[in-house]
């Protein structure tokens, strides 16, 4: 069996802390929670791979929980990430003066905070393990030729009416080298956010994306996973990726994932209204799985929402997933904006959906991600 890596969350924010458990137990770590300072001192005693702290927290702050792990022997080498909301540099100075092996910002996306975790438990094992650090240079020297040689796959799932299933848009879906470890998307995402190479692989992404979808149909929507920190480049304001197709803007959704953990929706739907204008669609992603609340989607004012595979799976036989999707089916039409349910695999989930009202779909069920 695969020994996963434990990493202890001391933070006071039950909505932060349950999603993180929740995104890391998801990307194969094993988690412990505490949620006061005490406690977390006390769980440290489970000697966990990588602590991630909380700043700002009642009765002792990060400071002073750092402070005595530091001072303990036991717990004196376990790397601590600090978290916080706020940036103050006396904060992240006293931080790192402690020892901490990075400090992060909560409104940092969460593949960045993945990334970052990776980083350190690298470090980490390349002390131990002079052959982590080859492995690892091997790796980035494969991103490096990856994004050079434009070596990516890009792959397109339907979206498709319910009713009908008949298809009204395609999810562009990147892909590295098959058979190699950047094929998957998290480790291809995670590394170029660790080397700062994610813009050029945006770029690569977007540019591949719409040039490979020429066999949509004008009356055909293209969905394109977009991080919130790449709409304000002149690449992407310019809309450089529609260059040299047939698609239009009209043809376009952007697709803002909620792991991104946005923390200001009013300067973000300010941004998008840009696009707006010019006929491209927004739509909300993983809906039910990440840390924004739904009151805040709401200010982005999109014309879709996609509901998490989290709750769409097993949605006709659990009750409290069937109710969650009433909820954010009740928001979607108070929003004038249309549902599109991800992940749905069984057609007692399709048929469950269709009778909820749920306009639009997307899972195994009607079609795999492929190539066009």
């Amino acid at each position: 069996m695969e020994n996963k890596k434990l990493i202890l969350l001391i933070d006071d924010e039950p909505d932060f802390t349950d999603t993180m458990q929740l995104f890391l137990t998801n990307s194969g770590f094993r988690t412990e929670v505490a949620y006061n300072p005490r406690e977390g001192i006390k769980k440290a005693s489970l000697k966990p791979d990588l602590i991630l702290l909380d700043l700002n927290m009642p009765q002792m702050n990060g400071h002073q929980v750092c402070r005595q792990l530091k001072e303990n022997a036991p717990t004196q080498n376990i790397p601590i990430i600090m978290l916080t909301a706020f940036t103050k540099t006396i904060d992240k100075v006293e931080a790192l003066n402690l020892g901490v092996a990075d400090y992060i910002s909560k409104s940092f996306p969460f593949e960045e905070i993945l990334a970052r975790i990776k980083a350190v438990l690298r470090e980490r094992a390349i002390a131990e393990n002079p052959k982590t650090l080859r492995e690892k240079n091997e790796k980035i020297i494969e991103l490096r030729r990856v994004i050079d040689e434009k070596n990516i796959r890009i792959l397109f799932q339907p979206i498709v009416e319910l009713a009908t299933k008949n298809p009204i848009g395609y999810e562009a879906l990147t892909r590295g080298p098959k058979g190699s470890f950047l094929e998957n998307p998290i480790n291809l995402f995670s590394l170029s956010v660790e080397t700062n190479m994610f813009f050029e692989l945006d770029k690569l992404c977007r540019n591949t994306s719409t040039q490979k979808a020429k066999f949509i149909t004008k009356n055909n929507i293209l969905f394109l996973n977009t991080d919130p920190s790449i709409i304000d480049t002149d690449y992407f304001k310019n809309m450089e990726f529609l260059s040299g197709t047939t698609l239009s803007p009209s043809q376009i959704c952007i697709e803002i994932t909620e792991r991104t953990s946005v923390k200001n929706f009013s300067e973000l739907g300010s941004k998008l209204a840009y696009f707006k204008s010019m006929g491209i669609k927004t739509a909300i992603d993983d809906v039910g799985s990440g840390y924004s609340t739904l009151a805040a989607v709401a200010q982005l004012n999109p014309e879709f929402i996609k509901i998490d595979i989290s709750l769409i799976r097993d949605v006709d036989s659990d009750e409290t997933k069937k109710n969650l999707v009433q909820v954010i089916i009740t928001l979607a039409k108070k929003l004038n904006c249309q549902i599109i349910a991800e992940g749905i695999e069984t057609e007692n989930e399709y048929n469950t959906l269709l009778s909820l009202g749920v306009k639009y779909g997307q899972g195994y069920l009607f079609a795999r991600p492929r190539e066009y």
